[in-house]
């Protein structure tokens, strides 16, 4: 067994002992799954995946990729007897470039749209890199009701175009972001959430 195939069925394995998954008598993979589309409030148009039954798991992805990177999770957590939703951010992959909405706010908005229209509940929402922050701005937005736990995978903090414009070379050039130097990212967060 190669390292990558290790690595990928342990973090399957510990996202489904978290929701409670166990592996069926026949394995729910429908194989290929088709693509569907969410519409946002805005016009965007988001390239979802949909697999299997159970306790919902939606994942999110880092800037730059999209959901393809979750491939070998899906099939992994499906087999386990869980239902695993992964979209495509606006202008990544199959959804589509509206040209705007590139902020954490629209951006957690598309989360909500995908949760909403997917009428999941008890969601286990496990975000990669940038989309750390759309589950956290998400979370602040619209609150905790349909997400049970949030997995964070080499996080970083949201940024906004005010924390780059103060640290670049044109605003100063002895100028010192007013904030503290970042940590590097940690390689997983787990929160469960206990609604009140």
């Amino acid at each position: 067994m190669d390292r990558r195939t290790a690595t990928t069925s342990l973090a399957a394995a510990a996202v489904a002992a978290l929701v409670g998954g166990s592996r069926p008598t026949e394995a729910q993979n429908p194989g290929r799954a088709r693509p569907s589309i969410i519409e946002t409030d805005d016009g965007a148009s988001l390239i979802h995946l949909d697999w299997g039954t159970g306790k919902p798991v939606l994942f999110t992805h880092a800037w730059g990729l999209n959901a393809d990177i979750w491939e070998y999770q899906l099939v992994e957590l499906v087999d386990q007897g869980l239902r695993c939703v992964a979209y495509d951010r606006r202008g990544h992959g199959r959804s589509n470039d509206p040209g705007r909405g590139y902020d954490y706010n629209r951006l957690a908005d598309d989360l909500a749209a995908v949760i909403n229209q997917l009428d999941l509940t008890d969601v286990t929402l496990v975000a990669h890199s940038m989309g750390n922050g759309e589950a956290v701005r998400y979370l602040r937005r619209y609150g905790s009701a349909r997400i049970a736990r949030l997995v964070m995978l080499s996080t970083i903090p949201p940024q906004s175009t005010s924390d780059f414009s103060r640290s670049s070379p044109a605003s100063s050039k002895t100028a010192r972001p007013s904030s503290p130097r970042a940590s590097p990212p940690s390689p997983a967060v787990i929160l469960p959430f206990h609604p009140p």
